[in-house]
């Protein structure tokens, strides 16, 4: 292989030492230049130097003639010939060209200006030549070696090198009409596993024809990698939580039995009852949102953008944060009058929050105040020249020591912390970026040594998404027949209250198999309101049988596993706990559904 920018190098054979003089003069300024007067000398040159780009020979040499010895070193070398001959040759020269031994040739004595052009025209030729088959052997390399599909479609979608199992598809051709890089990523749902594949797209031109060369990768491992990456980042934050919540909940625990113990005491005190029971329900309230937020936030879920503000998300998991400060550091909250919404993964969100939550508390030695805020900002380049439009900006600030600029410039290096051993894995604030940049925003810190520090999070204005319907008016609903099956005897008689006050026809069933049974004897009714997890048959079990023998009456599932909202079991969930409100719109909604829905 030539060395880049070195002169391409030539070998000249011929018996007489005054020729090699002069095309060694001739030629020197523009080639390295090797000389032999035999022809049996040079072949062993071109087996030491495979990098000869013209071989030019005499055709009269006693050893091997020029076109024997040229026939010979085509065995061994790509080099470009050129035959030095007198007229009396031509047939000798004739011959040479017909066998490819030669693709030129020059009479003696020469004219040095058309013999330089013969000789650069070869060296060219054959710079191309190996150019070419340096990249045919770096794509077929990268096709059979690098665990790709790789291939090049031309303007029609048709396949001209490589291979695809995907086929031609419409973003092909947008991307060739287009002229633009193109990625993609497919998901598709598998038996035995999710499996994701990335697409790229280079559109590129050769001659006047456009081309497309299309990556396609197998992208399963890597997601999986990030999917378990995430969750462990979840299950960290968790682990720091997990001291103050024990605590918090033997205090909800001791409010709720207490102020039950004071109604019963009041039975015939009513504002008093009232207020107790008030206080108990709250109680209740926050232990719920507290579990329901630990539920959702722990279990394993796809990334997946969505449009929300980032107030709400904040606000939605206020209890989780108020447990990262161990109760020894306020949390001040100043929002945007206006919020704006941004689009990005609510859980990659809410652990950033987290994350950021936890390192202002672990930069503040024992007590100090952690603020977060929103604030919109109508073009974003005015503070990041990289950042064009509407953002909105979330901080997290810290009353702490701060940092300085040799720490500044490496936080959002992976595995770099300034924690103790074990007490943090340096992943906290990648993630953060990540996510960020995911989303087509960024992230960016303002901090001064003994003063504090503010981590601002860079998200894209997002449109809104239209606000969800109102909960039913208890007066207007009317009354159906229900079937409730669930095998908590409590809850049962809870449930059932609660659809009675209403005024629904109930029936309740301890057991699933006793309830698909009256179901398959002819029992009918308008809703069948079944618990997930049961001994005998599973909620979707009997879901199932209720589909087979009445697949006009809907079913609403009732759980208290957060995971099931997300498992595609075709059902409308309601999870517990749930108050009667949310209770009866998830039975308005299930009625509302239409009946193609249900099969």
């Amino acid at each position: 292989m030539e060395t880049a920018g070195a002169l391409p190098l030539l070998l000249l054979v011929d018996d007489e030492r005054e020729i090699l003089v002069a095309l060694t003069d001739l030629l020197e300024d523009r080639y390295r230049i090797l000389t032999t007067t035999s022809p049996v000398e040079a072949l062993g040159l071109i087996a030491v130097h495979p990098d000869i780009a013209v071989i030019v020979s005499d055709q009269r040499m006693p050893e091997l003639t020029g076109s024997q010895f040229l026939a010979r070193a085509r065995t061994a070398t790509d080099a470009e010939a050129i035959l030095l001959t007198g007229y009396a040759d031509l047939s000798a020269v004739v011959a040479a060209l017909n066998e490819g031994a030669i693709s030129g040739y020059a009479n003696k004595p020469w004219d040095a200006e058309s013999l330089t052009a013969m000789v650069a025209a070869a060296a060219e030729r054959h710079a191309l030549r190996r150019a070419l088959a340096f990249e045919r052997a770096a794509f077929r390399g990268l096709a059979d070696n690098s665990g790709d599909s790789v291939a090049i479609l031309d303007a029609a979608g048709r396949i001209v090198r490589g291979a695809s199992d995907a086929g031609v598809d419409a973003r092909d051709l947008s991307a060739l009409a287009q002229d633009r890089v193109d990625d993609e990523d497919r998901h598709q749902p598998l038996p035995g596993g999710d499996r994701w594949t990335h697409i790229r797209r280079i559109p590129f031109a050769a001659g006047n024809d456009r081309y497309l060369l299309r990556i396609e990768r197998d992208d399963t491992d890597r997601r999986l990698a990030q999917r378990r990456h995430h969750q462990s980042e979840k299950l960290e934050a968790l682990g720091t939580l997990s001291g103050g919540i024990a605590h918090d909940f033997n205090n909800l625990l001791a409010a709720i039995i207490g102020n039950l113990e004071l109604a019963e005491r009041r039975i015939d005190d009513r504002e008093r009852l009232k207020r107790y029971l008030a206080s108990a329900g709250e109680a209740a309230g926050r232990g719920s949102a507290i579990t329901r937020r630990l539920l959702s936030f722990s279990r394993q879920r796809d990334l997946a953008a969505e449009v929300f503000r980032p107030e709400e998300a904040i606000r939605a998991i206020e209890e989780l944060i108020l447990r990262t400060t161990a109760g020894r550091i306020r949390v001040a909250y100043h929002f945007a009058a206006e919020p704006w919404s941004v689009r990005t993964d609510p859980g990659q969100f809410e652990l950033a929050i987290l994350n950021l939550a936890i390192n202002a508390r672990d930069a503040m030695d024992g007590g100090g105040t952690v603020g977060i805020a929103t604030e919109n900002v109508d073009d974003a380049a005015e503070h990041l020249p990289d950042l064009r439009g509407p953002f909105v900006r979330i901080s997290v600030s810290d009353t702490g020591s701060g940092i300085d600029d040799a720490v500044r410039g490496r936080v959002f290096e992976p595995f770099f912390t300034t924690k103790a051993q074990g007490a943090g894995t340096g992943l906290g604030l990648p993630m953060v970026r990540a996510m960020a940049r995911a989303a087509g925003g960024e992230v960016t810190i303002d901090s001064v040594v003994g003063q504090g520090t503010t981590i601002h999070l860079w998200l894209p204005r997002a449109e809104a998404d239209a606000t969800a319907a109102a909960l039913p008016d208890r007066h207007a609903i009317t009354p159906r027949r229900l079937l409730l099956v669930e095998d908590d005897a409590e809850v049962r008689a809870v449930v059932a209250a609660q659809l009675e006050s209403v005024g629904h026809s109930v029936t309740v069933q301890g057991s699933a198999r006793a309830a698909v049974a009256a179901l398959e004897a002819g029992a009918r009714f308008d809703l069948v309101l079944t618990d997930f997890a049961m001994p005998d048959l599973s909620g979707i079990d009997v879901a199932n049988r209720v589909r087979a023998c009445c697949p006009d009456v809907p079913v609403l599932l009732i759980t208290g596993f957060a995971e099931i909202g997300d498992t595609p079991v075709g059902l409308p969930v309601l999870t517990k706990p749930f108050t009667g409100d949310q209770l009866h719109a998830a039975i308005a909604a299930a009625l509302a559904t239409p009946d193609s829905a249900r099969g």
